[in-house]
């Protein structure tokens, strides 16, 4: 088994495992192994980043009043255990820097796996980018807490592949 492979599947293991809940149930766990059905999302999660994906398509697209049909005003992200962001405006801001830094990033849709257990919804995903020519892409697993219909945190965890370690995974950008 090539070492990407391995990575990849090691890191979806040990990150849904350390991100459920006491009270998710081995069913509940044996779902998120499911692939998400073709027929489109219905978590919250997975609607926002397919709304995110086709915004940042739209040069200015990034606004509090934006983020404000998706998250609570305090919303927060927290990336390797580090806050990025808090509240609709800081949302706003950072992935405005990022659009206006050129490139293209998108959040694959729908996520490689993907649950519901109460006010929480699991994830992991591809996130691919290009900047300057060179594709790049990660792996992220996490979650979202709902407040609501409204989503009040994301934390993830991510990982960069390397394409110099063996194949990336399919949905990874390579040109």
């Amino acid at each position: 088994m090539d070492s990407n492979r391995a990575w990849a599947g090691a890191f979806a293991l040990l990150a849904l495992v350390a991100l459920f809940p006491s009270g998710v149930t081995h069913a509940q766990a044996a779902t998120a192994a499911a692939p998400t059905a073709a027929a489109g999302p219905s978590d919250t999660l997975s609607r926002f980043f397919q709304w995110w994906n086709a915004t940042f398509l739209v040069p200015g697209g990034y606004t509090a009043e934006g983020f404000s049909r998706w998250f609570t005003p305090d919303a927060t992200l927290v990336i390797d255990g580090r806050e990025i962001i808090r509240g609709v405006d800081g949302w706003a801001s950072h992935f405005t820097r990022i659009q206006s830094g050129g490139g293209q990033v998108e959040i694959v849709v729908p996520f490689k796996q993907v649950f519901q257990a109460g006010d929480r919804i699991y994830t992991y995903h591809v996130i691919r980018s290009r900047r300057d020519g060179k594709a790049s892409c990660m792996l992220a697993a996490g979650h979202a807490e709902l407040r609501g219909d409204r989503i009040a945190s994301i934390v993830l965890v991510r990982a960069a592949l390397d394409p110099a370690k063996g194949p990336l995974d399919p949905q990874c950008w390579t040109d």
